[in-house]
This record gives C-alpha cells, sequence and structure tokens, in this order.
C-alpha cells in the first residue's frame, strides 16, 4: 500500500513543477501591449512606468501623503492603477507627438527604438563636440527621460514656428482677443519710480547701532535727513526704474523693489533687517503703468496661440489613440514592480 501511495504522490510531481513554471512564468511575464499601433516593448513600457510612479510620488506628496505602502487605497485612489493610468497616458502622449510629427515631415521614424537611435546619436555628437572644446547648451549628454522631454519640446517648438503648418495661420482678431485675455496676467508693466534708499551691509558688531541710527531719521526727504546722520551717507542710493531697465534693477536690488513695492510718493518703508543686512527705502514719484503696446509684444501674442493650438492638437490625438492590452495583465505586471 505505501508503495502505491508513493508512486501516485511520484506521478504527481512533473505535473507540480510545470505549474509552478507556468505561474512563474505568467507572474513575470510583459503582456503584450500596442499604443497607437506600434508594440511596445517591457524597456520601453518600465521607462514610462518609472516617469509615472514619480509622478504619482510626487502628487501624494503635494498632498501632504507619505506613500509607503503602494497595496492601499489613498484618497487619490489606488497607487497602483494610477502609475498604469499615467505609464499609458506617458505613452500615449509619446505616440501622439511623435505620429504628428512623422506626418507632417519633421521625423521619419516614430517609433521607441528610433528615438533611441537618435539620442545615441545625439549624445554622439555633444561628445566629440566638447572633446574638439567647441561650446554646447545643456548638459554634456542625455538620459532616455531628458531626451524625451528634450526632443518633444524641439518638435513642438519647430511646429509652431512653421509657418506653413495651417494651426499656425493666426488673425489679427484672434491676436487682439488673445492679447486683452492675457494682459493682466502677462503684459502689464511695472511702475516707473524714483527711489532714494539706503542698503548697508554691516559689519560684524556694528548693525544695531547703524539700525538705531535709520530708526532716528527725521520724517521727510530722505536724503535732507541723511544731513542729521552723515555716517550714513555713504550708504544712500537712488535708482529711476523704468519698465526697460526694472529687469536689471530686479537683478541687483530686488529687495528694495520689494520694499517700494507698495510705497506712495514720498513715503517711506519701514527699517527692514535681514540678518547683516538693513535697507530702507523711500518713494520719491512713481507713475503707474498700465500694459505693454500689443505691437510691442505682438510675436509672443501669435506663438501663444500657436502653441495653445499645437498643445490641443496633441491633447485630441492623445484621445483618439488606441490602446490594445490585457489591463489585468498589466496591472500584475506593473505591481510586480513597485515596492
Amino acid at each position: 500500500m505505501k508503495k502505491t501511495k508513493y508512486r501516485r504522490v511520484l506521478w504527481l510531481l512533473p505535473l507540480l513543477c510545470a505549474a509552478a513554471l507556468i505561474l512563474i512564468f505568467l507572474r513575470g511575464s510583459f503582456p503584450r501591449l500596442e499604443v497607437a499601433g506600434f508594440r511596445i516593448g517591457e524597456q520601453e513600457y518600465l521607462q514610462a512606468m518609472y516617469r509615472a510612479r514619480n509622478q504619482v510620488l510626487s502628487d501624494h506628496a503635494a498632498q501632504g501623503i507619505s506613500l509607503r505602502d503602494w497595496d492601499r487605497e489613498t484618497p487619490l485612489g489606488d497607487p497602483r492603477e494610477l502609475t498604469v493610468q499615467r505609464a499609458l497616458e506617458i505613452l500615449a502622449e509619446y505616440y501622439a507627438v511623435s505620429t504628428l510629427a512623422v506626418e507632417r515631415g519633421y521625423l521619419a521614424d516614430a517609433g521607441y527604438d528610433a528615438m533611441l537611435r537618435e539620442l545615441e546619436q545625439t549624445n554622439q555628437q555633444r561628445k566629440e563636440a566638447l572633446a574638439s572644446g567647441t561650446i554646447i547648451t545643456g548638459i554634456p549628454s542625455f538620459t532616455v527621460e531628458d531626451f524625451l522631454a528634450y526632443r518633444a519640446s524641439n518638435l513642438r517648438l519647430e511646429f509652431t514656428n512653421d509657418p506653413d503648418q495651417p494651426e499656425n495661420q493666426v488673425t489679427e482678431e484672434e491676436i487682439r482677443l488673445r492679447y486683452e485675455a492675457d494682459r493682466d496676467a502677462l503684459y502689464r508693466q511695472p511702475d516707473s519710480m524714483e527711489l532714494a534708499y539706503i542698503a548697508i551691509d554691516a559689519a560684524p558688531g556694528e548693525i544695531d547701532s547703524l539700525e538705531q541710527a535709520l530708526l532716528a531719521l527725521s520724517p521727510g526727504s530722505l536724503a535732507e535727513a541723511l544731513e542729521a546722520q552723515p555716517k550714513l551717507k555713504a550708504y544712500y542710493a537712488e535708482a529711476s526704474i523704468q519698465p526697460e531697465n526694472y529687469s536689471f534693477y530686479d537683478r541687483t536690488i530686488s529687495d528694495v523693489l520689494s520694499l517700494a513695492a507698495g510705497l506712495s510718493p514720498g513715503e517711506r518703508s519701514q527699517v527692514c533687517r535681514r540678518e547683516d543686512r538693513l535697507l530702507l527705502v523711500q518713494c520719491i514719484a512713481r507713475t503707474e503703468e498700465v500694459y505693454a503696446p500689443l505691437s510691442d509684444v505682438r510675436s509672443i501674442v501669435v506663438q501663444s496661440i500657436r502653441e495653445s493650438r499645437y498643445d490641443a492638437l496633441i491633447a485630441r490625438r492623445m484621445e483618439q489613440i488606441g490602446i490594445e492590452v490585457d489591463p489585468e495583465q498589466l496591472s500584475r505586471f506593473t505591481a510586480e514592480q513597485l515596492p
């Protein structure tokens, strides 16, 4: 009787081993995935999936949620399913951009392998340029993720600067309407101001006495008040702020401009102490500026319209892109790659 039992067990062992191997194979296999008719390989999906994972982590961090357990639902949803969804969106966007670029003549091949060859060629060119002493802009070499962003940005720029594309034809009425819609946010000019100010980078041990001297200045004109505090004269300066030179002063005396922002003509700021720096600002005169005229920003407005149209075109193509995959298999595969 015992021999019969052993024979039965031995007969089952090959079947159990085969079943185990099948389960292991199925558990670790990447499912068939097609996006826009392109077969997506495992490495291509993983590249998109890791980008998606980082986005999901960032979204949770922005809400103050520490995502440590990917098995548990969060207020934002199931982290694993969110990752799958984002990964597919990343792939859809890539093929929306790339297939459009092929259709309009900017690329010869929309496939992922073609992009990798382009990346290799670009990195080799940059390496050779650096070796020859040529100055290049940006980083010495691209990672896949960096190159994808760089390539997408360049294709967007090439498309929107192409006057032959029908989406780039803009009427004067469209330009006027976009300018009026955006002018408060984008085209309002900084006020013209005449400022007098004292800026002191105090030496150790001097800041308290200098602060007291600033606080003791009499009201009225800052320049006249310095007659009673001659040791402060060396720190006194004036600036004429105009829209055309505002960016220069914003780089050099941004803290002075911050204090002057809410001052009326004749008004002084409070004495401001920031570590070892003391500031006192007086507005001598102010002219409120309204908006940069349309004639000055017309090219910017036109480019803004073109970019909006391009982005909308990509969004429509993303919605129309076909994705073929077994959702359960893809979710299972993705879950195995996450913590």
